[in-house]
């Protein structure tokens, strides 16, 4: 592979430091670092089993190795790649006395919010109304419990930390999320936090099992530094803690998931929260041209923080600044940027060359009104995924309990579909089941339903072919067709979604993996379709984008009380994150870089901005050799007046 200098040093390193942090900016080809370093360590010796590859998804884990293979050959099927998640649960699956579990199912969101519902009720209903209404609900509850936990603190400390409630609602709220954590434990599931958290006290507990564990790698290697949380980041000091080197590549400025629980200061302060450690720099940017990370550059620069990522573009200069575009409302705003897409593609320049960037899925709804209306194709990018569709999952649950008959949850959903079963049926039958352990739950089924119930057709069907993936995947979809397609409207897009499933199940060999994965990170129509073929606009929201790059990007309602947002003024960290937010925004762009925003945008008025809130707004003093400026729109005499109003207030 051609490594430029900085790149080379970091990949071929072999000094004294034993934890090595790559500290590599937007564009600066820290995929190719990682995948460069391992060849280095497999072609000097380096057993391939013996090289952990840590990412935060499947498909960053899934490119690397698609990589390796390319350089290394079939040696590199001997290389563990995947999620954090991925990783605890594999180790615990194989070693479940060590880790006190038996019977793994892993649970997802819907699962657990099931769960909190039960664990809530039990609490609310010895309350008087008044109380039972202020009662944070069961999706509020997960938030805070997941968020204790990968923050390494109990819920209580954090309730007490980072809310207003009271000693005796904390009180409350930790019994109810501790009665969550029985009714999982009763029941035999893990929900993602588990995974981490088991693992995590096994080794930090059991020093033997930790120093077996060390002692099978020679390195980690952990992809996106800046995303770990506190929790994560304890897993990798055991293993530094052994003595196995640490390969961290990411970037400070690129730490945008605090409400993951992501920390900052982990990358930020890496040489002091990991002994014996070198930090390497990657600052030559090989997407965009000068005059985009000139702008990137001066963002950060008012920062109180120190990223060290002065990027330059191997490209150099290309002539053309970055462009501000302001406007009277957000449809109007919407209007140009269609009528620009459609100008772009007049002079050949193919849809998919196009990314517009969005703060959140709410900030897309003008856009997409406008694409639909121009017929401007597009994909939209973070919203909600296709696992996590209702459809969805009525497969997914039946799929579940042919893996699994022990599973209530996904029982209970599955009985449900069919008319005539409610909740007091569904838990008749899954007790039955659980009384009748080790007989075939076909003949369970039969007994409490009668063999020609539908549900029961399904289940037999479907279980038949439970060793072939994908026919079982197609078998369940076929078995629920009818009852789906009585139940949901728009079936034809949702037919769509089904025939992914099926698509995708062709790459799995057991159903078990493929519910674990579907679990553990949900599947996306731009994970399973390949949007090439497609000649469309990427509509996408800045936290989904990380990772992607478009030669035309347009960062869009970049208004006042948008970056940084109005929730996280007067918090220097949660400020600073907003401003990493705009960073990712504006280095997904190659070629051109349009920023737009609107006065109407949520009743802010950037015309009318103070100068003391101006020092808010991250936007406010671009310098005028930087970027292009341009109003729209704002030739009303009334807007005029107080433009002119503004200059002397």
């Amino acid at each position: 592979m051609k490594l430029n200098e900085q790149q080379e040093a970091a990949a071929h390193y072999s000094g004294d430091a034993t934890n090595i942090l790559v500290n590599a900016g937007a564009g600066c080809g820290k995929t190719r670092v990682i995948v460069a370093r391992v060849i280095h360590l497999v072609k000097s010796g380096t057993d391939a089993s013996r090289l952990l590859l840590m990412t935060f998804t499947n498909k960053a884990a899934k490119e690397m190795k698609s990589r390796l293979k390319k350089e290394l050959g079939p040696i590199a099927d001997n290389i563990q790649a995947g999620t954090f998640h991925a990783f605890c649960l594999r180790v615990m699956t194989q070693l479940p006395k060590s880790f006190g579990i038996k019977g793994l199912t892993v649970i997802d969101a819907d699962d657990q919010k099931s769960l909190m519902t039960i664990a809530r009720s039990r609490h609310v209903k010895q309350l008087d109304k008044q109380s039972a209404l202020e009662y944070p609900s069961a999706k509020e509850l997960i938030v805070y419990y997941s968020y204790s936990r990968n923050t390494c603190q109990t819920p209580q400390q954090y309730l007490q930390n980072n809310t207003d409630f009271t000693c005796d609602d904390i009180e409350q709220y930790c019994r109810t999320m501790m009665e969550y954590q029985k009714l999982k434990k009763q029941r035999g599931y893990l929900d993602f936090d588990d995974l981490l958290g088991l693992y995590n006290n096994a080794l930090a507990s059991k020093k033997n099992l930790r120093a077996d564990i060390a002692k099978l790698y020679d390195e980690v290697l952990v992809d996106e530094m800046q995303d770990t949380n506190p929790l994560q980041f304890a897993i990798l000091k055991h293993f530094s803690g052994e003595g196995t080197r640490l390969f961290c590549v990411g970037d400070p400025a690129q730490s945008i998931y605090k409400f993951r629980g992501a920390e900052f200061k982990h990358i930020h302060r890496f040489t002091t929260k990991f002994p014996n450690s070198v930090v390497l720099p990657l600052t030559e940017n090989y997407r965009s041209n000068q005059e985009i990370l000139d702008v990137a550059n001066w963002l950060l620069t008012r920062s109180p923080y120190e990223y060290g990522n002065d990027l330059i573009a191997y490209r150099g200069k290309a002539d053309r600044l970055p462009e501000v575009h302001d406007f009277e409302n957000k449809f109007e705003e919407a209007e140009w940027v269609a009528d620009t897409i459609l100008e772009r593609h007049e002079k050949e320049i193919p849809f998919r060359d196009m990314m517009v960037l969005v703060r959140s899925g709410f900030d897309a709804r003008e856009f997409e009104a406008e694409f639909l209306k121009r017929d401007i194709p597009y994909h939209y990018i973070g919203g909600q995924k296709i696992t996590e569709a209702a459809h969805v999952r009525d497969v997914l649950s039946l799929l579940r309990i042919v893996r699994n008959p022990m599973d209530e949850l996904a029982w209970v959903r599955f009985l449900k579909l069919w008319k005539g079963i409610g909740d007091k049926t569904a838990a008749k039958v899954f007790s039955a089941l659980l009384s009748e352990q080790g007989t075939d739950p076909r003949l369970v089924l039969e007994k409490s339903l009668k063999s020609a119930h539908p549900a029961v057709v399904a289940f037999s069907k479907t279980a038949e072919v439970g060793s072939k993936v994908n026919l079982c995947v197609s078998t369940a979809v076929s078995a629920l067709q009818s009852v789906l397609e009585g139940r949901y409207d728009k079936w034809d897009k949702r037919q769509k979604d089904l025939d992914l499933l099926i698509k995708v199940s062709e790459r799995y060999s057991s159903l078990s993996d493929l519910i674990d994965d579907f679990t553990l990170e949900p599947m996306s129509t731009k994970s399973v379709e390949s949007l090439e073929v497609d000649d469309a606009v990427t509509l996408i929201t800045v936290h989904s984008a990380k990772g992607t790059e478009a030669k035309i990007c347009f960062v869009v309602n970049a208004a006042v009380g948008v970056y940084p947002h109005m929730k996280s003024l007067g918090d220097l960290e949660s400020e600073e994150e907003e401003r990493r937010v705009l960073y990712v925004a504006m280095t997904r762009a190659k070629d051109e870089l349009y920023i737009s925003r609107s006065t109407g945008f949520r009743g802010s008025n950037y015309a009318l901005y103070s100068e003391s809130e101006g020092e808010d707004y991250f936007l406010e003093d671009v310098p005028d050799d930087l970027v292009e400026t341009e109003l729209h729109g704002w030739e009303s005499p009334l807007t005029q007046g107080f433009l002119r109003l503004k200059d002397d207030y």
